[in-house]
C-alpha cells in the first residue's frame, strides 16, 4: 500500500516547553523521537511527508523572521552538549596509575616508643596543652629514664604515685606537714557562715628562716646573731656621718625591741631574739564584678633587707580573708548596715591572725639557727602594709567620703578642727572594741 500518510502529529511545533529548563525541553524532544520510531516500525511500507499546512493555516504565512526565531529557540545550547560530550568522554576514561596503593596500617604497627608518645600527645590536648608543653614533658621523662631506668617501673598499683602521694611524700621529706592550712568556720551576723584558712605561724616562719638564700639578707645595720641594730639609738643620732639606710634605722625598730623583747641584763641576746614581722593585706579580685575577691593576710621577717623583701620566698600567707560580701545580691554589693560590715571583718580578721596572736601570748617560738643554737624568737608587728581602703577596714573606720570623723585617732569633725583651740575627743579603747 503506496499510500502517503501525512504525520500531523509529528509536525507539532515545540512552542510547548518554550521557555522551559533544558532537562525538560531535552525530555520533549526525546519523547517526540520515540514517536516517529513507534509509527515507522508498525508501518514499514508507508512513506512518511512532511506536515503540509491548509493554506488559510495562519501559521503557513507567517513571516519568516518569525520562523526563524522559532528554530532559534528549539537549538540546545553549545554549552550543554559541550558538557555532555565531556560526561561521556571522562565516563570510559581511565587513570594511567592503575595500581592501588597498600591499604592503611593499624595502629599495632607503631613502637612502644611512638605509641608512649601518641598517648601524650592525648593527654596534652585533653588538658588544652601545647607543643612547648608536649616537648617539657617529653624532655623531662627522658632524661629520667636515661638516668634511672627503673624510675617508672611499678609491680603494683601501691607502687604508682599520684599527685596527692607525691604532695605527701614532700611534705614528709622536708618536714613541712604543719604548713597545711587548718579551716575555721566562722559565722557572720546576718547568720551566713565563712570558711578562714589558718596557717601555723611558727612553722611559717622557719620556713623562711631556713632557707639559705633568704638568711643572708638580714639587714646590713643588724648584728646577724641577735637581730638587734649593731649601732644604738643613741650613737647613730649623735654620729654626723651616720648614713639612715634600712628599717632598722628609724626609732620604731628600738621601740619594738624596747617593748617586746628583754635586755642583755636578764638574757642572752643570743638566745632570745626579736622578730618584728610585716603584715602585708589586699583584696584581690578573680573576676570582673569581685564576687571572687579574696584578701590574703601575708607576713615577712622585718629584719630581712630591701633587696629579698621584693621577692616572693621572703612572704608567707598565713591566712585568707574571704569575700564577706558574697551572697549578699547579684553582685556581691547589696546595701548591708556599715557597722555590722566592719564588726564581721574584724570578727574574721581576729581569727586570721589567731595563729599569731596565740604564738605572742606564748611568750614567742623556738627557732635553731644555722650555728644549730636553740633561739627563742620573740614575734610583734612592726608595720601593716596595704591600701587606704583595707587600712580603714582594719582601723574600724568605714570607707565613706561622707564620714564625720577625718582621722582615725579621734571623733573631730571638719568644723571642730576650724575652731581655736581644738577640743579634740580621743577614740577610746573601748569604742574600738564595740
Amino acid at each position: 500500500m503506496d499510500t502517503a500518510v501525512k504525520s500531523g502529529n509529528m509536525g507539532i511545533t515545540n512552542n510547548a516547553y518554550m521557555g522551559e529548563s533544558y532537562a525538560t525541553q531535552l525530555q520533549y524532544q526525546q519523547s517526540l523521537q520515540q514517536m516517529n520510531d513507534q509509527i515507522i516500525h508498525e508501518h514499514p511500507d508507508v512513506e512518511f511527508e512532511p506536515n503540509i499546512h491548509d493554506e488559510h493555516d495562519d501559521d503557513a504565512h507567517q513571516p519568516e523572521e518569525e520562523e526563524e526565531a522559532r528554530d532559534e529557540s528549539e537549538t540546545i545550547p553549545l554549552d550543554y552538549i559541550q558538557k555532555m560530550e565531556h560526561y561521556e568522554e571522562v565516563k570510559h576514561k581511565q587513570p594511567l596509575d592503575q595500581e592501588a596503593p597498600e591499604p592503611s596500617k593499624s595502629g599495632n604497627s607503631f613502637s612502644a616508643k611512638a605509641l608512649a608518645r601518641i598517648e601524650l600527645l592525648k593527654i596534652v590536648q585533653k588538658y588544652g596543652g601545647g607543643e612547648a608543653m608536649f616537648d617539657s614533658i617529653e624532655t623531662w621523662a627522658t632524661h629520667w629514664t636515661d638516668m634511672h631506668s627503673d624510675v617508672f617501673n611499678t609491680d603494683n598499683k601501691a607502687q604508682k604515685w599520684p599527685r596527692k602521694k607525691t604532695l605527701e611524700h614532700v611534705k614528709e621529706a622536708l618536714n613541712l606537714n604543719n604548713l597545711e592550712p587548718n579551716i575555721h568556720t566562722v559565722e557572720l551576723h546576718d547568720d551566713r557562715k565563712v570558711s578562714v584558712p589558718v596557717v601555723d605561724f611558727p612553722s611559717s616562719m622557719r620556713s623562711i628562716l631556713d632557707d639559705p638564700i633568704v638568711i643572708k639578707h638580714i639587714m646590713k645595720g643588724l648584728d646577724p646573731d641577735t637581730f638587734r641594730p649593731i649601732l644604738s639609738q643613741d650613737q647613730l643620732m649623735k654620729d654626723p656621718d651616720a648614713i639612715i639606710l634600712d628599717k632598722d634605722s628609724g626609732y620604731l625598730y628600738w621601740d619594738g625591741i624596747d617593748l617586746h623583747c628583754p635586755d642583755s641584763t636578764t638574757c642572752d641576746e643570743t638566745l632570745v631574739r626579736p622578730f618584728p614581722v610585716i603584715i602585708h593585706i589586699d583584696k584581690s579580685h578573680s573576676d570582673l564584678f569581685g564576687n571572687l575577691a579574696v584578701a590574703p593576710v601575708q607576713v615577712m621577717p622585718a629584719m630581712l633587707d630591701v633587696d629579698i623583701q621584693q621577692q616572693v620566698k621572703a612572704w608567707r600567707q598565713i591566712a585568707t580573708i574571704p569575700n564577706l560580701s558574697s551572697g549578699k545580691g547579684k553582685d556581691g554589693k547589696k546595701t548591708a548596715d556599715a557597722l555590722n560590715k566592719l564588726k564581721d571583718y574584724h570578727k574574721v580578721l581576729d581569727v586570721a591572725l589567731s595563729s599569731f596572736k596565740e604564738t605572742y601570748e606564748k611568750g614567742g617560738f623556738y627557732w635553731k639557727d644555722q650555728k644549730g643554737r636553740n633561739v627563742l624568737l620573740k614575734p610583734y608587728v612592726h608595720c601593716v602594709v596595704g591600701d587606704m581602703a583595707g587600712v580603714n577596714e582594719m582601723v574600724g573606720h568605714y570607707n565613706n567620703c561622707q564620714a564625720n570623723c577625718l582621722i582615725k585617732d579621734c571623733k573631730c569633725s571638719q568644723k571642730t578642727y576650724l575652731d581655736f583651740p581644738c577640743n579634740c575627743q580621743p577614740i577610746s579603747w573601748l569604742e574600738l572594741q564595740e
